[in-house]
């Protein structure tokens, strides 16, 4: 949580931090400013010192909401004069700027980079401006980070925003749900008002209004049939027909206005199951349940995974563990946290290093699988639940978990 950054600063060595980039794509921009949409932003904080913000003038309503400090970049750190100064050299120019913030700001020690920005461009820029600072260190974190950590628990004012994204998440899985079962049966394929077959790419479109309808966004989903639901990240084929009787995985991920995501996978067949299918998504949703009764604060998340697996395997499985590599059966891990991004720690895995225990404020991913793509079909429940900071268990998910579609006599 933000209430932790100054107790993770110390234990990661850090005097101070600077997070760099406009708030679009930038997940911990987007952390520290609530969501509110800025350009060529900077927050920087000195351990034990406020967020401040230095922010656009003409951003400045949308700055006022964070409540964070604040600095007018506009007014006390002129862009036009720093490039008059430097002969219209913008990278020169960005690093007389970024000086004299880290000066103004006293920033000296060991200081954090964050954020979003050219991978080229930022190498170019920390280069040249380290070379200006004297008792200023810059410094990059890999992989586990302290926003990172910060980011894995949620406060309740989080859990909130997640619970409104996967109320509304339920509300289009149940939009389209309604959608396929309105459509028309032409022998094993479901047809259009126009008479023309239904796509994946139909549905696909339809979810994706639907989306918009309800002030989301997304970057994709999956709405895979058949073979390609056997392929966990397969997002569907377009102009594939939707038939009845086949298994279809629908992995939906949008987010809310204000950045959260939502993370849910429901298994459908139309009219009917096939005996293969229905025996695995009971396997599946065994677990599942076993998985969500038995979730609790100071658990290892691993013991999680190696539950799953030790159930599967119990049923001749083939698993990630028994056959790393394979393509059939459980292939994955069994979750991840959610949050301003689609997959944040802390992570459901055996993976070495993993040694994460449950905590008040994690919100993650359960979501068990059997894939046979050969045999023709995929099974996935997904949901996504979140440890509130009393440590109560609650799911943010919202939609029945039934396996077929009825398609009613016409």
């Amino acid at each position: 949580m933000k209430t932790d950054l100054d107790r993770l600063m110390a234990e990661r060595n850090v005097d101070a931090v600077l997070v760099i980039g406009d708030s679009t794509g930038n997940p911990i921009m987007n952390y520290l400013t609530a969501g509110q949409m800025l350009e060529r932003a900077l927050v920087v904080k000195r351990r034990n010192g406020p967020l401040t913000l230095i922010h656009g003038g003409m951003e400045r309503d949308n700055a006022a909401a964070t409540g964070l400090a604040l600095v007018d970049r506009d007014a006390v750190y002129n862009q036009f004069a720093y490039l008059r100064q430097h002969d219209g050299d913008r990278l020169r120019a960005e690093v007389a700027y970024l000086s004299d913030v880290i000066r103004d700001q006293q920033l000296a020690g060991r200081l954090a980079i964050y954020g979003m920005y050219d991978a080229g461009a930022a190498l170019a820029l920390f280069n040249l401006l380290q070379d200006r600072l004297l008792d200023t260190d810059l410094v990059g974190e890999f992989d586990t980070t302290l926003f990172s950590l910060a980011r894995e628990t949620k406060d309740n004012r989080e859990i909130e925003e997640m619970r409104l994204a996967g109320k509304l998440t339920g509300v289009v899985v149940g939009e389209v749900w309604e959608f396929l079962q309105g459509c028309n049966v032409r022998g094993d394929t479901l047809v259009r008002a126009d008479g023309e077959l239904l796509t994946i790419g139909d549905v696909k479109s339809f979810t994706r209004s639907r989306i918009l309808a309800h002030k989301m966004s997304e970057d994709r989903h999956i709405f895979a049939q058949g073979r390609d639901a056997g392929v966990p990240h397969n997002a569907g084929t377009p102009d594939m027909p939707i038939r009845l009787g086949q298994s279809i995985v629908f992995d939906i991920f949008p987010k809310t206005e204000s950045g959260y995501y939502h993370d849910m996978t429901r298994t459908w067949c139309l009219g009917y199951a096939p005996d293969a299918v229905l025996a695995a998504w009971e396997q599946c949703k065994t677990i599942f349940d076993r998985l969500l009764a038995n979730m609790a604060v100071g658990q290892p998340c691993r013991d999680l995974q190696t539950m799953t697996l030790d159930y599967f395997e119990s049923l001749g499985h083939p698993t990630a563990r028994t056959h790393p590599g394979g393509h059939a059966g459980y292939v994955h891990s069994l979750g991840h946290g959610v949050g301003l991004d689609i997959h944040e720690t802390p992570r459901l895995s055996i993976a070495a290093g993993n040694d994460t225990l449950l905590q008040p404020g994690h919100v993650i991913s359960v979501e068990p699988g059997l894939y046979y793509p050969e045999q023709g079909f995929g099974v996935r429940i997904e949901d996504t639940v979140a440890f509130q900071e009393d440590g109560l268990l609650t799911n943010l998910s919202d939609f029945p978990y039934d396996l077929v579609i009825p398609l009613p006599r016409r």
